[in-house]
């Protein structure tokens, strides 16, 4: 499990019951969507592609340099 505090108090957990299976989406406690074991890894290759070119992005680097 990782979990993180979240700016409105809550706290959001991310959990996979099994190695390369669905990971849960929770806040406070309640699922609220799953990411598949592919979309995660294209999630995390997103942003280290857009972190590495600068590339400005709303959500991971809206002060980045560069458009794609």
């Amino acid at each position: 499990m990782i979990s993180f505090d979240v700016s409105n108090g809550g706290k959001l957990t991310l959990e996979q019951e099994n190695h390369d299976g669905k990971i849960m989406v929770k806040r406070d406690g309640i699922e609220c969507y799953s990411i598949s074991p592919a979309d995660m890894v294209m999630l995390l290759n997103l942003y280290r592609y857009t972190k590495a070119n600068n590339i400005q992005n709303d959500f991971i680097n809206p002060s980045g340099k560069n458009r794609e």
